[in-house]
């Protein structure tokens, strides 16, 4: 089994013979904070404030096919964003959000059975800087 990451407990990133949970197109977005000054005869000044908080957002696939149960996933990562959990964004061994958070979560189902049963869907999550 190769570990790819984590986000504590809340979300595995890893891959096997028999379940497959990774992410694609990470971007990571960090930021600074600044005040415009508008001078009378002048050009306006800017003042630094300080960093921003940063954002790392990721689309991940989840498929039945590959060992992961897309619902129950789904539902796992709502009630984590839900109930506040914060943790360490990890990714190859480096932290990449000391403490994060999730604040976005959008689902897209790709399949659906003909009972209702999600056999694939795709989610893009956001995660936050937590201060």
């Amino acid at each position: 089994m190769a570990k790819i990451g984590n986000w504590g407990s809340g979300l595995k990133f890893r891959t096997s013979d028999s379940r497959i949970l990774t992410f694609k197109d990470m971007k990571r977005k960090a930021a600074v904070r600044t005040a415009k000054h508008n001078l009378i005869n002048g050009r306006p000044r800017l003042e630094f404030l300080g960093a921003d908080l940063q954002t790392v957002t990721f689309k991940m696939e989840l498929n039945a096919m590959l060992g992961v149960r897309p619902k129950k996933e789904e539902e796992k990562l709502i009630r984590r964003m839900n109930s506040g959990y914060v943790a360490p964004l990890v990714i190859g061994g480096r932290k990449i959000l000391s403490r994060g958070i999730i604040t976005n979560i959008s689902s897209s189902y790709n399949h659906v059975m003909r009972k209702g049963e999600i056999f694939s869907m795709e989610i893009d999550v956001t995660m936050t800087e937590y201060q």
